[in-house]
């Protein structure tokens, strides 16, 4: 490696939403960093698309309204003030609803965060290089970064912003990992290109994902059985038909216990019979920071083994017009929603044999065509199943989160390895979830970001280095 060169000021892992905000807020806080202050590693073309907003499937919509989705909490119609409204009307009408809301496609919060960098990467403060990181090494407290089909880097502070792991297959998936009737990660874009619209398929997981997935099999055309199963057999909700600022009002107790905590959630449920459940869980999401901090690791990890299952389904809600969609296949039964456990799967000739444990019940067969795993990214196992992560943790400047929710960090966002705090390495974005609970809506992956570049802005030296003439975003 070449080191004669001065190590950039800040370099981020990731373009997608977060790593873009992380950008976005510390360029603007920090106006004397000049030509390439801030580098972005992301492998995508354009920044800010990500995994979750560089979906090209425009049946795969924003989970919330667009007014209420920003990359900036001063501002918080933002996106919803950047859309041309009357081309959005042209080529999507049904992101339209009576209402009032607008749900577009997720792909056109990518292209909005994209633009709001695009000053930034003309000006050349921003730098985005094309690859992926394969390896870190350290030299005192200069990271050296080797990206794939890119130059060496040479950084003083490194941002952790990646995206989430892409699901782990279920055990006893494992064997037909390569068979091509599996597919094990459903976010690729060619995932449902092989399932013709007669076929069955079998969905593991009844999650955000699943709802996805069932919505895309359908616009394409698909009227061939799906049978969906959890453990649970729960699928997520959709939103409240008017929503309202109650939640920014109502206050729920914390409590040292999960069971605890649980209880004052129903006695806020009870007190409030008047209101949406809607209006509860937004309040608890609110405030989750405090009510998550206010658990100690024991019970955290209770509360994820107990209650995460039907926290995800009241929090994670679907877009009405995706709610319609499975409502109409539930109703039409060629969408069933089954409570159950893999326990075997077989490949042969005529399709995939699944044996499920019902909840309760006896084993039961099902063939399928195709299977499709949606069990939800695999944070737990993501530094050892990232190699970058692995080179960071043989380095012994990250581990995974005691919760297995991500990657072990402080209140402050950096990196912690047992009770030792790294000076020089951040992460931000979901992948910190273990530290504050609930950062995986967008309002707190924003809020998030901003507290990121706050203390990046503060770490870094003053600089005389200044670009004249330049017109900020």
């Amino acid at each position: 490696m070449d080191h004669s060169h001065p190590p950039v000021p800040v370099v981020i892992v990731g373009g997608g939403a977060t790593g873009a905000m992380v950008a976005w807020h510390l360029l603007r806080q920090r106006p004397d960093l000049g030509k390439h202050g801030v580098t972005i590693i992301e492998p995508r073309h354009e920044l800010g698309a990500g995994q979750a907003y560089g979906t090209h499937d425009p049946q795969h919509r924003i989970n919330v309204p667009a007014a209420r989705m920003s990359l900036d909490t001063q501002k918080p119609s933002d996106f919803r003030d950047w859309l041309d409204l009357d081309a959005l009307a042209a080529i999507d009408p049904d992101a339209f609803l009576p209402s009032g809301d607008l749900y577009p496609a997720r792909a056109q919060f990518g292209r909005y965060l994209a633009a709001r960098l695009a000053p930034y990467l003309e000006t050349g403060r921003l730098r985005h290089v094309r690859g992926t990181l394969d390896d870190v090494t350290q030299t005192g407290t200069t990271w050296h970064l080797s990206v794939s089909d890119g130059p060496t880097l040479d950084a003083t502070l490194l941002v952790i912003a990646t995206t989430h792991p892409a699901p782990s297959l279920p055990a006893p998936l494992t064997t037909l990992e390569h068979d091509k009737r599996v597919v094990s990660n459903p976010w690729r874009d060619d995932a449902l290109a092989r399932i013709a619209p007669q076929e069955s398929v079998a969905i593991i997981g009844t999650g955000l994902t699943m709802a996805d997935i069932v919505a895309s099999l359908s616009a394409r055309g698909h009227k061939g059985r799906i049978l969906a199963f959890s453990r649970r057999g729960l699928r997520p909700r959709a939103h409240a038909p008017q929503a309202s600022a109650l939640s920014d009002v109502l206050l729920i107790s914390p409590a040292p216990t999960a069971l605890a905590l649980l209880r004052n959630i129903r006695a806020s449920l009870s007190d409030h019979a008047d209101l949406s459940w809607h209006e509860i869980i937004d309040a608890v999401r609110k405030q989750g920071r405090q009510l998550w901090g206010s658990l100690h690791t024991v019970e955290r990890r209770r509360l994820i083994r107990h209650l995460r299952p039907f926290w995800d389904v009241h929090r994670f809600r679907i877009a009405p017009q995706v709610d319609r969609v499975l409502e109409t296949r539930l109703a039409e039964e060629s969408l069933a929603l089954k409570a159950a456990r893999l326990i075997n799967a077989e490949a042969t000739d005529e399709g995939v044999t699944l044996t499920l444990r019902p909840r309760g019940g006896t084993e039961e067969t099902h063939l399928v065509d195709h299977v499709i795993n949606t069990t939800g990214p695999d944070h737990a196992g993501i530094v050892h199943r990232t190699p970058y992560l692995r080179a960071l943790a043989a380095l012994r400047v990250v581990e995974p989160d005691p919760t297995g929710l991500g990657i072990h960090t402080c209140a402050d966002h950096h990196a912690r390895v047992g009770m030792q705090r790294i000076a020089n390495l951040l992460i931000a974005g979901p992948l910190s979830r273990g530290q504050f609970g609930e950062l995986m809506g967008l309002p707190e992956v924003t809020e998030s970001a901003q507290s990121v570049a706050r203390h990046l802005a503060a770490l870094l030296p003053l600089t005389p280095v200044l670009i004249p003439d330049e017109v900020e975003p």
